[in-house]
């Protein structure tokens, strides 16, 4: 019996020190995304991350290898749950291919325009040219699973007669481009011109409704 208590409390330790372990490197990430929102990716420096997040350099390394490593990480903590959520909110059986589309939309402009995920969207126009693997890193893990979502939803409107067949390369670029010139303009203009993201996510939806109706 005292065997049996002896191995729940040493399993009971173990997980309490894995979601310490989870814990840290969950700050770690959220300090990376502050410093290379700050100073961008390649004035960044583990030293800054540490610094921002209240650790050792040393311990920033326990955790990630190099700063790139650091980067790729930091992207899929922060996008990744976002993409299986709205994934899972897609996946209602009774929504017609309009209410994905919209349903879709808004969680972009929802969980990425209006919380710092679009730091992440800057950073990768911005530093993705000069590194290309980290763009590469970007568009397989989380440009492309956006994108299929978007293709899936216009071949369902397609395939009930809700969306005109359309041809022609880019229509899950034209369709999200939209609210990639939103994230511009909140990152960049919006201090001399604002915008109501509400509203202009509503002129958007309607524009590619209208555009896609068959």
């Amino acid at each position: 019996m005292s065997e049996l208590i002896d191995a729940n409390t040493s399993k009971e330790a173990l997980s309490k020190r894995e979601q310490q372990k989870e814990n840290k490197r969950l700050a770690l990430l959220d300090a990376a995304l502050a410093v290379f929102s700050r100073v961008g990716f390649a004035a960044a420096k583990m030293d800054d991350v540490a610094h921002e997040a209240g650790v050792s350099k040393g311990t920033v390394y326990l955790y990630f290898d190099s700063k790139e490593t650091l980067f790729k990480e930091m992207v899929r903590a922060k996008m990744t749950p976002m993409l299986t959520d709205v994934a899972e909110v897609l996946g209602h059986p009774d929504m017609s291919a309009t209410e994905r589309l919209k349903a879709h939309l808004k969680f972009f402009y929802k969980k990425v325009l209006n919380s710092d995920r679009r730091q992440i969207m800057r950073l990768i126009m911005a530093e993705g040219p000069n590194f290309p693997d980290l763009a590469e890193f970007y568009h397989a893990n989380i440009l492309n699973r956006g994108q299929a979502m978007i293709g899936a939803i216009i071949q369902q409107g397609v395939a009930s007669g809700e969306f005109r067949q359309m041809e022609g390369h880019g229509l899950a670029q034209n369709i999200a481009a939209g609210a990639l010139v939103a994230g511009i303009w909140k990152l960049v203009f919006d201090r001399f011109q604002p915008i109501d993201l509400d509203t202009y996510f509503d002129t958007h939806v309607d524009l590619i409704l209208n555009g896609l109706k068959a």
